[in-house]
C-alpha cells in the first residue's frame, strides 16, 4: 500500500489534536528516560573524573618523592666533588653538573654559591658562576651574585659577575654597580663593564 492510500484510509489517526497529544506523551516519556540516563551518566562521569584526578596526584607525588637511582648516585658523586678541597675536583664536579645533571637542585646550588664565596681558585669561582647562570629565574642565585660582587676583589671574577648581572638585567644590582664604578681601587676595565651593565639594566 502506498503512503498516500495509507494516510487516506487512516485519516482519523492523523488528526492534529490526537497527534499532538500522542506526540506530547511520547516526547515526555523520552525526555524522562533521557534525563534519567543523563543523571546516571553525569554521576558516573563525575566519579571517573575524581578517580582520574586522584591517580594523577598520586603519580606526581611519587615522581617528586622517588628520584631515579642513577640520578641519586650522580648527585651524591657531584656533592662529593664540589665539596672537595681540590680545585681540580671542584671544577670536575661543576662541569659534570652542567653537562649531566642540569637540575635546579637546592643542595647543589647552595654548594656552588658557597664555592663562589669561599674558593681561592679564580677558575673555580668563574665556573661556578657559569653553572649558576643556568637558572636565571632563581632569586637565591641572583641575590648572591649581587652580594658576591659587593665583596669581590679579583678583576676577572668581578667582570664575570658584572656581565652575569647584565645578562639577568638585575635591577637590584645597580647600587652595587655604582659602588664598583666609584671605587678607585677597581681597574678601568671593571668600571667600564659596570657602566655598560647599568646602561643595559636601565634600558
Amino acid at each position: 500500500m502506498s503512503i498516500e492510500k495509507y494516510i487516506k484510509s487512516n485519516k482519523s489517526k492523523f488528526d492534529d489534536l490526537k497527534m499532538s497529544s500522542e506526540v506530547d506523551k511520547l516526547f515526555e516519556k523520552r525526555l524522562q528516560e533521557e534525563l534519567h540516563n543523563k543523571k546516571t551518566y553525569n554521576k558516573n562521569y563525575w566519579f571517573v573524573g575524581i578517580a582520574a584526578s586522584v591517580a594523577v596526584l598520586i603519580f606526581l607525588a611519587l615522581s617528586f618523592n622517588s628520584e631515579n637511582p642513577e640520578m641519586l648516585e650522580l648527585k651524591k658523586e657531584l656533592v662529593a666533588k664540589l665539596s672537595d678541597e681540590s680545585a681540580g675536583k671542584q671544577l670536575e664536579g661543576i662541569y659534570q653538573f652542567s653537562d649531566d645533571y642540569k637540575k635546579e637542585d637546592k643542595q647543589i646550588i647552595k654548594i656552588l654559591v658557597k664555592t663562589l664565596f669561599e674558593s681561592e681558585n679564580i677558575n673555580v669561582r668563574i665556573a661556578s658562576i657559569d653553572a649558576l647562570l643556568e637558572f636565571p629565574d632563581n632569586q637565591y642565585i641572583r641575590k648572591n651574585f649581587i652580594k658576591a660582587l659587593e665583596q669581590e676583589e679579583k678583576p676577572l671574577v668581578q667582570i664575570k659577575l658584572i656581565k652575569s648581572l647584565k645578562i639577568l638585567r638585575e635591577k637590584r644590582a645597580k647600587k652595587v654597580l655604582k659602588k664598583v664604578i666609584e671605587d678607585d681601587k677597581n681597574l678601568p676595565i671593571v668600571k667600564n663593564n659596570a657602566t655598560l651593565a647599568i646602561n643595559t639594566i636601565n634600558e
